[in-house]
C-alpha cells in the first residue's frame, strides 16, 4: 500500500551534484549507498498471509474482544500440505529489494523482491513439518530494513500412528488382559499431538472404543482395526491382524477371573478348577470334555460360556490330532478420517418475520466466564431455524455487539416480549446478577434474577443447552430451573473432535421418544460430545426424557469419563417449573451435533414446547408433590385426600427412582384414582391433567423396563450315587442376584445353600440327599422372586 510516510522535497541538480562530491570514494562503489543518501526511510512492511486458504474459515474458539478464525486447510490452524506459501509485500519511496525471512532457528534467507513501482512482493515457500515462528522483513535499494514482523506457521502431514507392542507375534492368549494389548497412540514429530481413537472396529464391526477383551472372542483369527487422528485433522487407520490362542492355563484363568467378578459361584468354579486339575495330571481329553459340558451348565450364557465351552473343544481336537491352521497376522495401514473443519458462523441480524407465531431471545455467557466454541454456531442454526418456521429471534451477547439486544434482563417489561429465552451455554456466576449496573445509567442497579424469576412466574418459558446449566452455581433456584447442576466433564486426545477435546464416543439412550423433542432419536444412537456429570442426580427433580450408557464410554482407550454418574446418567430433561417451563439439552458442545438433524428437531421442539406454542408430557413427582400440597395449603384439598394422595405419590416417587417402573405404575394408577374420584372443580384441572400423565410417563417406562423373571425354571433330576446333578434357574432383570435354597428330605424348611449364588446348583448325589429339594431366589432392585421347587431322586436307594 502506499506509504503514508512524508516524501522528501526535490532536490535542485547543483544540489545532488554537491551531495555526491561528499561522499568519501572509498564508498562510491558500495551497492546502495547513494540512495541512502538519498532516503533514510525503511520500507512499509505489509502483514504476510499464508496460502493454500481453504474455502471456509474453521473455527477455532475466541478471545475476550472477538472471535478467531483461520483459513488453514486443517484444524486448530494447522497446515496438512507439505508445503505453506509466506506471501510477502512492503512500499518504499524508493524500491523495495528484497525481503528477509528467519523460519524458526533456521538461518535468515534473502528473497529477492518482484518490484512494481514503489510496491516490492515476494512468495516464500516454506516446506516440512514444524510449529515455527516466522520472522520477515523488507529490506530497500538503499539497506534500510523495515522492523520486523512474525507469523506462526504450523504443517503436519502425518497422521497419528497405532502399535501394538503387547501382541507377541500376532499372538493373544485368550486370558490376556485387556489393558495388556490395548494399542499405543503417538503422533510423529514435529506434529500437531493429540493422536485420539476416532472409530474402532472388531472382525469389521464398529464398536465403541473400549479396550479389547480377548475372553469375548473366539480362538482364532480376527481383526482390530482403529481410526486415529491428531489436532490438525490427519487420520489414519491400522488393522491388527492377529489369532487367540488357547491352552489349559488359559481355561483356569478364565475361570478364576469369572468367578472374581461373581459371574460364577465358588462352588462351581471349584468344580470347574478340579476338572483342569485333572486335564493337567491325567486323561486331559476326558477331563476338558466333562469340563467343557459342566461350564455349558453353570456358566451364564454369552462369551463366558463360549470361551470355557468352545475353548475346552478346541484342545480335545488338538489332543486327536486335529490340526488347527496358523493365521497370517500383522499391520496395515490404510486411509483414515480425520477431525472435520468446523465452519464459522456467527449470528446475524434479528430474525423478524411478517406476521410471527412467537419470539425467543438468545443469550450467551458474560464476559470473563468460559467461553464454549459452539456458541456461535447455534445461535446461527437457532436463526435459521426462526426463519425456517416463522418466529423471531432476538441475540444477546457481548461477541456480537452489532446484532445484540440491549440488556433483556434489565427488566420484566423487556424480558416479557419474549415467550422463550434461550441459555446458549450461558457459562458463569455472573449470567445473572442482583446488581448490574443499567445501560441507561450506570449508577442504577438492576436485580436480572428477580426479572428472571418473575418471568419463570408469568408463566415464561427457558431453554438450558449444555453450558447452561453450569452457570449460577451459588443460586439454587436456578439450580433448579436448569434441572442439575455441572460437576465435571471427561478427557480426550485433541484430534477426537474440532473445539471438543474433552468429547467422548458414548451412546445416548433415549428413555422416554414420546416427548416431541425426542420422538425422532432412535432409542440408541452413538454420540461424540463433551458428557456432563452433575453435583445432584437431575431424576429426582426433572422427566428425564434421555441418558448416557456409561459402559460404552468410560475406560475407552485414551480418554477419561470424569467422576462419573453410575447406572443411572440423565443428559437431557424437561420439567413444568415455578409457573414456567424448562427443557434442557446437555449435549451439543460438539458443532457438529449442532448441525445434525436429530438435533435440531431436538432444539426445536424444546424451544416450541418452552415458548408454549405446542404441549409435552413433562410432569413430574416433584410437580405433583407441590400441587398436592397447594391444594391442602388453601383447602381445595382435604387433609385425608392429601395425605392418600402424598402416600401413593411418594410410593410412585421411591419406586421410580430404583426403576421398578410396574410398582411407580401401580401407585401412579392409585394417585389418579383419588385424583380423578375427589376432584372435580375447575381449579384442580391441572392436578386431573398431570395426573394422567404421569400413568402415561410411567406406563412408557414400564413398557421398556426390564422386568424381574426367570426364563426357564429348574427342573428334577435323578442321577446315581455320586454323579452331579445340576439345577439352573436363569433371570432376567437388572442386576440379578441369586440364592440357592434347599428343603431337606421330611423337612417342612427351606435353608440357604452356603455360596450357591449363581443361577445354577451342582450337587453330588448322595443317598441322604434323595428326596430333597431345590429353588432359587432372585432379587434386583425392582424386588424379589422365587423359583419352582425341584426334588433329587438318587437312583440305588
Amino acid at each position: 500500500m502506499p506509504s503514508s510516510r512524508p516524501r522528501p522535497r526535490p532536490r535542485s541538480r547543483s544540489a545532488l551534484a554537491s551531495a555526491v562530491l561528499t561522499v568519501p570514494a572509498l564508498l562510491l562503489g558500495a551497492p546502495g549507498v547513494a540512495l541512502a543518501a538519498e532516503s533514510g526511510a525503511a520500507p512499509v512492511l505489509d502483514t504476510a498471509t499464508l496460502s493454500p486458504v481453504a474455502e471456509v474459515l474453521n473455527y477455532n474458539g475466541a478471545t475476550t474482544t472477538a472471535y478467531t478464525p483461520s483459513s488453514t486447510t486443517g484444524t486448530n490452524g494447522w497446515f496438512t500440505g507439505g508445503e505453506v506459501t509466506l506471501r510477502l509485500s512492503a512500499t518504499d519511496d524508493d524500491t523495495v529489494a528484497s525481503f528477509r525471512v528467519t523460519v524458526g532457528s533456521d538461518p535468515a534467507v534473502e528473497v529477492p523482491a518482484v518490484r512494481n513501482g514503489a510496491r516490492g512482493t515476494a512468495d516464500y515457500v516454506i516446506k516440512g513439518d514444524r510449529n515455527s515462528t516466522v520472522r520477515y522483513s523488507a529490506v530497500d535499494a538503499a539497506g534500510n530494513v523495515s522492523a520486523a514482523k512474525t507469523v506462526t506457521v504450523r504443517i503436519d502431514t502425518k497422521p497419528p500412528v497405532a502399535a501394538w507392542p503387547g501382541v507377541a507375534n500376532g499372538k493373544v492368549p485368550h486370558s490376556a488382559l485387556a489393558s495388556s494389548i490395548t494399542p499405543t497412540r503417538t503422533d510423529p514429530t514435529p506434529g500437531s499431538g493429540g493422536a485420539a481413537v476416532r472409530d474402532m472396529w472388531i472382525d469389521g464391526t464398529w464398536t465403541y472404543p473400549l479396550p479389547l477383551d480377548p475372553a469375548t472372542l473366539s480362538v482364532g483369527g480376527h481383526t482390530w482395526a482403529v481410526n486415529l487422528g491428531d489436532s490438525a485433522g490427519n487420520g489414519a487407520k491400522y488393522t491388527l491382524t492377529f489369532q487367540i490362542t488357547t491352552s489349559v492355563a488359559d481355561l483356569r484363568a478364565l475361570v478364576q477371573r469369572y468367578v472374581a467378578a461373581g459371574k460364577v459361584s465358588s462352588p462351581n468354579g471349584d468344580r470347574l478348577l478340579a476338572l483342569l486339575a485333572e486335564a493337567d495330571g491325567g486323561d486331559a481329553q476326558a477331563a476338558l470334555t466333562r469340563f467343557g459340558r459342566l461350564a455349558g451348565e453353570v456358566v451364564p450364557e454369552g462369551h463366558m460360556r463360549d470361551s470355557l465351552v468352545k475353548d475346552a473343544a478346541y484342545l480335545v481336537e488338538e489332543l486327536r490330532g486335529v490340526k488347527h491352521p496358523d493365521i497370517a497376522t500383522g499391520v496395515t495401514v490404510s486411509e483414515g478420517q480425520g477431525m472435520a473443519r468446523y465452519p464459522f458462523r456467527v449470528p446475524a441480524e434479528p430474525v423478524r418475520n411478517a406476521k410471527p407465531k412467537f419470539k425467543i431471545l438468545l443469550f450467551g455467557p458474560k464476559p470473563g466466564a468460559f467461553r464454549h466454541e459452539h456458541i456461535p454456531l447455534t445461535m446461527s442454526v437457532i436463526q435459521d431455524m426462526g426463519r425456517a418456521n416463522n418466529f423471531d429471534v432476538d441475540v444477546y451477547d457481548y461477541l456480537s455487539p452489532d446484532v445484540s439486544v440491549p440488556n433483556p434482563f434489565e427488566s420484566i417489561e423487556r424480558l416479557s416480549q419474549y415467550d422463550a429465552i434461550v441459555g446458549v451455554s450461558s457459562v458463569g456466576n455472573d449470567t445473572f446478577s442482583t446488581a448490574r449496573p443499567s445501560g441507561a445509567d450506570p449508577n442504577v442497579k438492576v436485580n436480572e434474577q428477580a426479572v428472571l424469576k418473575q418471568y419463570i412466574n408469568n408463566g415464561g418459558g427457558f431453554v438450558a443447552l449444555h453450558g447452561a446449566t453450569d452457570s449460577m452455581h451459588q443460586w439454587d433456584w436456578y439450580k433448579g430451573l436448569a434441572g442439575g447442576e455441572f460437576d465435571n466433564h471427561g478427557s480426550n486426545g485433541g484430534g477426537i473432535q474440532n473445539t471438543c477435546g474433552a468429547c467422548n464416543i458414548g451412546e445416548l439412550v433415549t428413555e422416554d421418544g414420546t416427548n416431541p423433542a425426542t420422538r425422532q432419536f432412535p432409542e440408541k444412537l452413538k454420540i461424540v460430545d463433551e458428557l456432563y456429570n452433575w453435583t445432584f442426580l437431575p431424576r429426582e427433580k426433572v422427566h428425564v426424557l434421555q441418558t448416557l450408557n456409561e459402559s460404552t464410554y468410560v475406560g475407552s482407550i485414551g480418554a477419561g469419563a470424569g467422576r462419573i454418574e453410575g447406572a443411572d446418567h440423565p443428559i437431557s430433561w424437561c420439567q413444568n417449573y415455578d409457573g414456567g417451563r424448562s427443557f434442557t439439552q446437555a449435549l451439543l458442545h460438539n458443532w457438529e451435533n449442532t448441525l445434525d438433524p436429530l438435533f435440531q428437531q431436538n432444539i426445536l421442539e424444546g424451544v416450541k414446547w418452552a415458548a408454549g406454542q405446542t404441549e409435552a408430557n413433562c410432569v413430574t413427582h416433584d410437580e405433583l408433590r407441590k400441587l398436592v400440597a397447594a391444594g391442602a395449603a388453601d383447602g381445595s384439598v382435604g387433609a385425608d385426600l392429601a395425605s392418600g394422595l402424598s402416600q401413593a405419590l411418594g410410593a410412585s416417587y421411591d419406586a421410580y427412582l430404583v426403576k421398578d417402573y410396574a410398582g411407580a405404575l401401580a401407585q401412579a394408577k392409585t394417585f389418579r384414582h383419588l385424583v380423578d374420584a375427589n376432584l372435580h372443580g375447575p381449579g384442580q384441572a391441572t392436578l386431573r391433567t398431570r395426573a394422567d400423565e404421569l400413568v402415561s410417563w410411567m406406563k412408557v417406562l414400564d413398557d421398556k423396563g426390564a422386568t424381574l423373571r426367570f426364563t426357564s425354571q429348574p427342573k428334577s433330576r435323578a442321577v446315581g450315587a455320586g454323579e452331579d446333578a445340576v439345577f439352573s434357574a436363569p433371570a432376567e432383570g437388572r442386576n440379578v442376584a441369586y440364592q440357592w435354597q434347599v428343603k431337606s428330605p421330611g423337612s417342612a424348611e427351606w435353608t440357604d445353600v452356603a455360596g450357591q449364588t449363581s443361577f445354577a446348583i451342582v450337587v453330588t448325589a448322595t443317598p441322604e440327599l434323595s428326596g430333597s429339594e431345590y429353588r432359587v431366589r432372585v432379587s434386583d432392585p425392582t424386588g424379589e422372586l422365587l423359583s419352582r421347587s425341584a426334588s433329587l431322586k438318587v437312583s440305588g436307594r
